[in-house]
């Protein structure tokens, strides 16, 4: 599960008056962006394959380990493959790699005193939008992604699972799988696009984030099966269907 910020200190940094470079902030995640880090692409600092999005309605865990919708998209530093570490973390060096032109929310958290890092959350946060010129075709293809593989319509097909259409149910899902799965590829290709910033243009791949519907989907040669996430190494029975991702 994302956390929308793990920058939140440990009770015991509450004592401290000072940085003493201990990383911990760091190693909690990269920072949720604002708008005023816009600069910071302006001047290729950041670029759009160092960040990914968490889009409207994903379930993420807050700063205060409870979950939480989010109301609208977010754009965040990635981490350190599957560590939670922001990417631009040295961990030899104790130190970041762009300290000098570090986002908003960095800048602002003091471990010992929250109250500037908690006004800096408040402020408007960062939007694809604000990244892409107005006249970018691609602007078209997100917003047709946005409304095919919107999370309520994700979430409204997980429901159908328990209905007498369960069959129609799983098509159904896998449809937006396959579509989600197909198009950055694909956009790759055609607008030569890299393909570490699809993460940013569309978010997480929803075979990854189906997980907080408790779902998931592996493959076993050339098919996929959508499970139950809590039971992947269980005997219950499993929903085959040929691979389309």
């Amino acid at each position: 599960m994302v956390k929308a910020n793990h920058m939140m200190p440990d009770r015991a940094e509450a004592s401290r008056t000072h940085c003493i470079r201990c990383g911990t902030c760091c190693m909690k995640g990269g920072p949720t962006l604002h708008e005023e880090d816009a600069i910071l692409f302006a001047k290729g600092i950041l670029k759009k394959s160092h960040v990914y999005t968490l889009r409207k309605s994903e379930v993420v865990r807050n700063i205060d380990d409870t979950l939480m919708v989010l109301k609208q998209e977010i754009i965040k530093i990635k981490g350190q493959g599957e560590a939670w570490s922001c990417m631009f973390y040295d961990d030899d060096q104790s130190a970041c790699r762009i300290y000098n032109h570090r986002p908003l929310e960095c800048r602002a958290l003091k471990c010992w005193d929250l109250r500037g890092f908690k006004e800096v959350m408040a402020r408007p946060c960062l939007q694809r939008r604000d990244l892409i010129k107005p006249d970018d075709g691609i602007l078209k293809i997100l917003a047709a992604h946005e409304q095919r593989c919107a999370y309520k319509t994700l979430e409204s097909a997980v429901r159908g699972l328990r209905g007498p259409d369960s069959d129609k149910a799983v098509g159904s899902i896998l449809a937006l799988l396959q579509y989600d799965h197909h198009i950055r590829p694909f956009l790759t290709e055609k607008l030569r696009l890299d393909l570490n910033t699809m993460d940013f243009f569309f978010g997480r791949p929803l075979t990854t984030t189906i997980r907080m519907f408790g779902l998931c989907v592996k493959q076993e040669g050339d098919t996929f099966l959508l499970v139950p996430a809590e039971s992947r190494k269980s005997a219950q029975p499993e929903t085959k269907h040929p691979k389309d991702l």
